[in-house]
């Protein structure tokens, strides 16, 4: 039989143990034990780094797209079991490569992190936030009609444009536009698929003029 213990801990290392039963040597005698006890301290550390690699960007410290389509998966099929509200929102740094052409691509990241950071503060209980890619956000709100997520993305959308970044001494005011779009749970529809319309209403708010949170409206059925 063997049995194994991550957890216990001396001096911050780890430790796997593994017992087995040895057979008795004689009819009266009483059975022995051998225990193996492994300091895994390095094989935990590698396995939590690969983890946070594979799940984690790396810049702002939020789920990564693979974190977010895998978590999101989940709570969309979840949220589809019971029919309950289910809100996709899709964020983007307006005017980024602007940003970056005229400051630098250190500033670049600075207004990243900067963005994560607000989002973060702003997160209620059970909403998934993660970078999707270049400068673009992705949220899924579980529990939250399209009304009460785009409440929230003009809550947040105001919080970044009222919260300037200072990069080398100078003030660089960010705005961001938001594309909303909330499950049907007609049959076929899919986390996929409410992504590709929240990036639709995406679009709309930058075409008009950015700044702005759009709520996609031509849901089918």
């Amino acid at each position: 039989m063997t049995a194994e213990d991550g957890g216990g801990r001396d001096g911050g290392r780890t430790y796997q143990v593994r017992i087995s039963p040895l057979k008795k040597p004689k009819k009266n005698s009483s059975p022995g034990t051998v225990m193996i006890i492994s300091d895994i301290t390095e094989l935990k550390r590698m396995q939590q780094q690969l983890e946070r690699h594979a799940y984690y960007d790396e810049l702002t410290g939020i789920y990564n797209r693979r974190a977010f389509l895998e978590y999101g998966e989940a709570a969309y099929e979840q949220a589809g079991r019971g029919s309950v509200p289910f809100t996709a929102i899709l964020f983007d740094i307006d005017h980024f490569k602007r940003i970056n052409d005229t400051y630098g691509h250190q500033a670049g990241d600075q207004v990243l992190v900067h963005v994560a950071g607000i989002t973060r503060r702003c997160l209620k209980k059970d909403m998934l936030f993660a970078r999707y890619g270049g400068e673009e956000f992705v949220l899924a709100l579980p529990g939250h009609s399209v009304s009460r997520g785009r409440h929230f993305a003009e809550m947040l959308r105001r919080h970044i444009e009222s919260e300037p970044l200072m990069v080398n001494g100078q003030t660089m005011s960010i705005t961001s536009s938001f594309g909303i779009a909330g499950a049907s749970w007609h049959p076929g529809e899919s986390l996929q698929h409410l992504l590709h319309i929240a990036d639709k209403a995406l679009y709309e708010a930058k075409r008009n003029g950015r700044n702005q949170v759009r709520v996609y409206e031509n849901h089918p059925g």
